[in-house]
């Protein structure tokens, strides 16, 4: 019996006895994909078969295995994990704010195709619970790893290697580090990215969204995993099989890839492919040149800038932010600061500007 199958490493080649029982096929590939708990679809995708090993005992071929393409779907502990991403479509001023829109996994989404590997890459969405960074590494794992338990562990590392975590290194005490980063409310951000690098031995490839920027933790490493910065949140990009053209992703999030080697350089390349789309529809917080209010019940805080939002949301833990912006049918006339820049514009002109230049300081020009 021959088969094709896919799993979250990639695709390979089945070749066992046609005498081979389900239990048998169940062993031979836990050897090629390293997944030790999985159940197996087959089939159309309007029509998918499933097998477990509740069918051990039967004969594979019997059951129309031969010829098949064998999805491995992987059954992971029922925890606090961020599998629960979803593919994310980009719609209406929430593009501006620290917080996902709305999920809608039609059409719209931000899903670039990958033809040559049979799949899509896309984002999967992490829940705004202030561990988005912990949350959409941990799911990148092959061994899901929750939000709260990485902190613990981060805290346990840092505790046994004092010579390289040292208060410089931190910005505060080692003590009072690992006290801080316990704390569910407490952020994420390139110190503990660059200590998830080390505890787990792989890197960690970050795209900055409103920058097309890709910040690297973790050098010589085997293996990498990419993550989507986009202001005050952290995403995970992933691979999933579809069929073609490759501009839907069906499949569970259970099914995707999250792991390549360091020298798969084609996965950067459509990455920042996708991070182009995000940035155009503007899956990003600019909040540099912004006026924040926090939307969290009895808060009345506003403040300017990313400096002042990230400061309010490490102390209070309040990550609903949203602009508070001119009326399209604002009449003031506004003229661009940047060097260079004639612009002079009202109203939603400004707010065009801002989008598709990055210039974000302007003068009031008042009534004569």
């Amino acid at each position: 019996m021959r088969s094709r199958y896919k799993s979250p490493l990639g695709t390979g080649i089945l070749e066992i006895d046609d005498s081979a029982t389900v239990q048998m096929v169940f062993e031979a590939l836990q050897a090629k994909t390293r997944i030790e708990n999985f159940t197996i679809k087959y089939g159309p995708p309007t029509n998918m078969q499933s097998i477990n090993l509740e069918h051990g005992g039967l004969i594979a071929k019997d059951l129309g295995l031969h010829g098949e393409t064998l999805t491995i779907v992987p059954i992971e502990p029922k925890a606090d994990l961020a599998t629960s991403g979803h593919a994310r479509r980009l719609s209406g001023r929430e593009k501006r704010a620290g917080t996902a829109p709305a999920v809608n996994t039609s059409s719209g989404d931000v899903i670039v195709p990958w033809p040559e590997r049979e799949g899509s890459l896309l984002l999967r969405v992490m829940p705004s619970d202030n561990s988005c960074l912990f949350t959409a590494f941990g799911g990148a794992l092959l061994k899901q790893i929750s939000a709260a338990k990485l902190r613990q562990m981060m805290a346990e590392y840092i505790t046994e290697h004092p010579d390289v975590y040292n208060e410089a290194i931190l910005g505060c005490s080692p003590v009072d580090y690992c006290r801080g980063i316990k704390d569910p409310d407490r952020w994420g951000g390139g110190i503990e990215l660059s200590i998830l690098s080390a505890i787990f031995d792989i890197q960690i490839c970050t795209f900055d969204v409103q920058g097309q920027h890709l910040m690297t933790f973790g050098e010589r490493k085997q293996e990498r995993c990419i993550l989507v910065y986009s202001g005050i949140h952290y995403d995970r990009v992933v691979f999933s099989y579809s069929d073609s053209p490759h501009n839907v992703a069906p499949l569970p999030p259970e099914m995707d890839r999250t792991i390549w080697p360091t020298d798969d350089s084609e996965v950067l390349v459509k990455a920042k492919m996708l991070v182009e789309e995000l940035n155009a529809n503007h899956y990003y917080t600019d909040t540099d040149g912004l006026v924040l209010k926090c939307n969290e019940d009895g808060c009345e805080w506003i403040g300017n800038g990313q400096l002042a939002a990230r400061k309010h949301a490490e102390v209070t833990g309040h990550t609903q932010l949203t602009e508070i912006a001119d009326p399209e049918e604002d009449s003031i006339l506004r003229r661009c600061l940047r060097a260079g820049c004639t612009f002079l514009g009202q109203g939603a002109s400004v707010e065009q500007h801002r989008t598709d230049t990055g210039h974000n300081d302007f003068d009031v020009i008042p009534d004569m």
